[in-house]
């Protein structure tokens, strides 16, 4: 068993096939064999009888014309083949036989009587003594040995013919597994761009689709690995850095601890430390990590404390926040404080992107086993350039790349809950102008 699996595939593809060649090819010969033989043992049974039946009526005549039989052997020499009967004079000699050796022989009398008399004119008996077994003419043997030779040169061929083809099939099979194993070794040693050519739609060609994207999909994992860990290091960068440089101000005393001074300090802090908790959930949510803390709990409370919670800054940027709840919406089913996560995210998005006098709208519905909620502003939409990765990590818009606002993680973590709660979220632009958020919640069961 050990030296099977030892075994290359391609080396147990050629001795499986060839066992297969071998032993189609014999037993075909052998069918083939028995059934020639048996047709050509029942043609020579039956040319036997008819040529006995032919014998024994010339002998039953001959006498007419020769007044004896003794002259009938060498009237039947050189006939092709010999009667299946001996013909015994009565003294009881062998007068005809199949074996020319018993001609002349004296039968037992025992053996006469086992056959048919025939009574001459002139009194005397013959007799027909029948031979259990006669032996095949000649001609019938050598056509036999002819058969069977051209049979054995047959399978020959057929089995050489049936390997090649065999063999070729294997290298059609094993070449495509072949590419698939360097590649994947490729792939093992760091080299993400190994792909392999896809030569068809059948289930190699197929395999090979899915190692192809399976590549493209490390790859691009890589790809965002290096780029999350760029922007970590770009984002940590900047408020690190202003932290470090208002430390030596202090120290040398280039800035004063004003409170103006100590408030931004503590605004980068701030930054800081969310920026980490984002980057914590997100690993988390990758790793299925997540803890949620599943109960039953209305939304009308979790949004009218969001709203107190923006509300200074509703008020400073001139923003109004209408909400628009029915009032026998039902409970939903998650973890309270994640989801409230989920919409201070997304209101202080749509803050950051309305303009003074503009509106933020809060809705809420039931929609079967899910509840739909929404979050939309009238600022000034989303463009087609970014609406492609509005939830991609450290994706900034335009307008907050240019303000340097955001850590561009806060729809990202937002996508990320609400996937862990079994939700869908998206955005769309509103027809009268502005974007909208939603995302789904599953509904809660009623007892």
């Amino acid at each position: 068993m050990s030296l099977v699996r030892k075994l290359s595939f391609q080396t147990k593809l050629v001795i499986v096939l060839l066992g297969v060649v071998l032993l189609v090819t014999t037993l075909g010969l052998t069918l083939v064999r028995i059934s020639v033989n048996r047709a050509f043992s029942d043609l020579s049974q039956r040319e036997g009888r008819a040529y006995d039946q032919w014998v024994r009526t010339l002998i039953t005549r001959y006498p007419g014309h020769r007044d004896d039989l003794a002259g009938i052997g060498r009237f039947l020499e050189g006939s092709p083949r010999a009667p299946g009967f001996l013909l015994v004079s009565p003294e009881g000699q062998v007068v005809l036989a199949q074996d020319p050796s018993l001609v002349g022989q004296v039968l037992p009398p025992a053996e006469v009587a086992r056959g048919t008399p025939i009574e001459l004119p002139d009194g005397s008996q013959w007799t027909i003594v029948p031979v259990e077994e006669s032996p095949p003419p000649p001609l019938h043997e050598a056509f036999l040995q002819t058969v069977n030779r051209s049979l054995w040169i047959a399978t020959g061929v057929v089995a050489v013919v049936a390997l090649i083809l065999a063999l070729l099939l294997i290298r059609h099979l094993t070449g495509p597994l072949r590419n698939l194993a360097a590649a994947a070794h490729r792939i093992a040693a760091g080299d993400l761009t190994a792909r392999v050519e896809e030569t068809g739609e059948d289930e190699l060609g197929k395999l090979a689709q899915s190692f192809n994207a399976m590549a493209e999909s490390l790859e691009e994992a890589e790809r965002s690995k290096r780029q999350m860990i760029a922007d970590v290091a770009h984002e940590l960068r900047t408020p690190i850095t202003v932290l470090r440089a208002a430390v030596e101000g202090f120290e040398d005393g280039v800035l004063e601890p004003t409170p103006e001074n100590l408030s931004a300090l503590k605004d980068k802090v701030h930054l800081t430390a969310r920026l980490i908790e984002d980057l914590q959930q997100l690993a988390l949510a990758d790793m299925g990590r997540l803890s949620l803390r599943q109960e039953p709990f209305p939304l009308e409370p979790v949004i009218a404390d969001i709203a107190a919670m923006i509300g200074p800054q509703l008020e400073d940027g001139g923003i109004q926040l209408a909400l628009d709840l029915p009032p026998d919406l039902p409970p939903a089913a998650g973890d309270r404080q994640r989801i409230q996560q989920v919409l201070l995210n997304l209101m202080a998005n749509a803050l950051r992107h309305t303009p003074a006098g503009g509106e933020i709208l809060v809705t809420a519905r039931a929609d079967g086993s899910e509840i739909e909620v929404s979050v939309c502003d009238t600022g000034p939409g989303i463009s087609p350039e970014d609406a492609a990765h509005l939830f991609a990590r450290f994706y900034r818009g335009r307008e907050e790349r240019a303000a340097g606002t955001g850590t561009g993680l806060g729809l990202s973590v937002a996508k990320a809950i609400v996937e862990a709660h079994g939700g869908r979220i998206w955005a769309e632009n509103r027809p009268t102008g502005g974007a909208c958020f939603h995302f789904t919640l599953p509904r809660a069961l009623t007892p």
